[in-house]
């Protein structure tokens, strides 16, 4: 039952951000969903220049861009503030590791009692270590 009204609950931010997409393996698959994700996909430029991303981070910054992780996190000015999620764009400086980073992405509330943060499990380990890889390495650098 709390899954259901999970889904029905980020059902509609989910559809509209491409993370029901990114869950499969793809984009968004709707063109309100696709045009959102092209947008958010135009800053991944930008991003990996102003921020100094290493090269290891870039799959990582490509998922973040089309997981739909902006429909809730700003990043270096870009995304949104829903729930009021944090801006994500310097979180590699508190050093909280890419196991914690994993464990956070898989099982939001398991980490942080209270989150709102859907869990990200499903995206699988590879996804996940690209992800936590991504945040690690946002130092906020601009």
């Amino acid at each position: 039952m709390r899954r259901l009204l999970l889904l029905a609950f980020m059902a509609p931010v989910a559809a509209g951000c491409g993370w029901f997409g990114a869950l499969a393996g793809g984009h968004a698959t709707s063109s309100g969903g696709a045009a959102l994700a092209s947008q958010i996909e135009q800053n991944i430029p930008r991003w990996i220049k102003d921020e100094h991303l290493p090269a290891k981070a870039k799959p990582g910054v490509e998922l973040f861009a089309t997981a739909g992780c902006t429909a809730c996190h700003t990043y270096d000015g870009a995304g949104g503030s829903n729930l009021h999620a944090p801006d994500l764009t310097a979180i590699g400086r508190r050093h909280l590791g890419v196991r914690f980073q994993i464990a956070h992405l898989k099982c939001p509330s398991c980490v942080n009692p209270g989150s709102t943060m859907p869990p990200f499990r499903s995206l699988g380990m590879k996804r996940l270590h690209e992800l936590a890889i991504f945040l690690e390495a946002s130092k906020g650098r601009r």
